[in-house]
């Protein structure tokens, strides 16, 4: 054990800790794309107290990452440093009262979707079409299909990365397009959303339309993590799959790493070698967007950890 394995372990074992933790855990599993480092510490913790315990306990210095399904990241192939966080059960409660809808940072989007369509609850259908959780999509204002997390979102519970508690309320300032302004060091651990009752019927016609939208355009049972670049609405009236077409890149291909070939934005990992390939195969699609177009896209994909 290194020094802040054992730093933690004593916190672990003294506190009686009851959630799991693992030390040098391969991350790849928990990535969508099947490849990736390891965690330096790996912690699933039991209750919102216990993980207010161990962070406020661990030293200042010791980095804090979270992850969730893993359908937006790459986790580089040197591994995370410090402490990984995954929030499991404890993290899935989904509930409501008159004016608002509960959950649990480690819902499923689309969990909440059904959810929210079992109590003709309005609003929530384009989460059907996003394969990430509740957290994952507050920390990026996650949308498709024209609406996105901030045209529901109230507030949310969160811990900062020494265990203080903080409520993050909506403001016009909070979210910006896939971003939130606001989070940086915080752990997103309860999220209240709107609540408007709807018709059922309606609702599920539009679930049932993002679906088949998403099917139609967007690869299925590949290991893939959604939209590699975010549009770059700013800069250009073009979507970034549109940019990539036009520069000429829609077949370009580095040893096993590709774009599908319904969707010129979605990268497709054929490799199992690096999670560092896919890293470099869209750094090199920024670099010739950027020679090409003279547009500079970013990504939407979270990189994570050390070369």
């Amino acid at each position: 054990m290194n020094e802040n394995q054992q730093i933690l372990n004593e916190i672990f074992l003294r506190n009686k800790v009851k959630g799991k933790y693992k030390f040098d855990y391969n991350l790849s599993k928990h990535s969508w794309f099947g490849v990736g480092g390891n965690a330096e510490i790996f912690y699933i913790p039991s209750s919102f107290d216990e993980l207010q315990l161990v962070l406020t306990a661990k030293a200042e210095d010791i980095d804090v990452s979270v992850i969730g399904l893993g359908s937006n990241i790459i986790i580089r192939d040197g591994g995370i440093a410090g402490l990984v966080i995954r929030l499991g059960n404890e993290f899935s409660n989904i509930y409501h009262d008159k004016n608002m809808v509960f959950a649990g940072a480690a819902v499923q989007d689309k969990i909440l979707s059904k959810y929210c369509l079992k109590n003709s609850i309005i609003g929530f259908e384009f989460y059907s079409g996003i394969p990430g959780s509740v957290g994952g999509a507050t920390c990026m204002n996650a949308g498709c299909f024209g609406s996105e997390t901030k045209d529901i979102f109230i507030k949310a519970k969160c811990l900062s990365n020494q265990g203080e508690p903080i409520e993050m309320n909506y403001s016009e300032e909070l979210f910006s397009y896939r971003k939130n302004n606001f989070l940086d060091k915080h752990i997103v651990c309860e999220v209240q959303f709107n609540k408007e009752i709807g018709d059922p019927l309606i609702i599920n016609k539009r679930i049932v339309e993002i679906n088949d939208q998403r099917k139609e355009t967007q690869p299925q049972k590949v290991m893939t993590a959604g939209s590699t670049f975010k549009n770059p609405f700013d800069r250009s009236e073009l979507k970034a799959w549109q940019l990539i077409d036009k520069a000429g890149l829609r077949e370009y291909e580095l040893n096993g790493v590709s774009f599908s070939e319904k969707h010129a934005n979605f990268i497709v990992n054929r490799q199992k070698d690096s999670a560092n390939l896919i890293e470099d195969f869209g750094e090199n699609i920024k670099k010739e967007v950027k020679s090409r177009l003279g547009i500079e896209l970013e990504w939407e994909i979270k990189i994570l950890g050390n070369r």
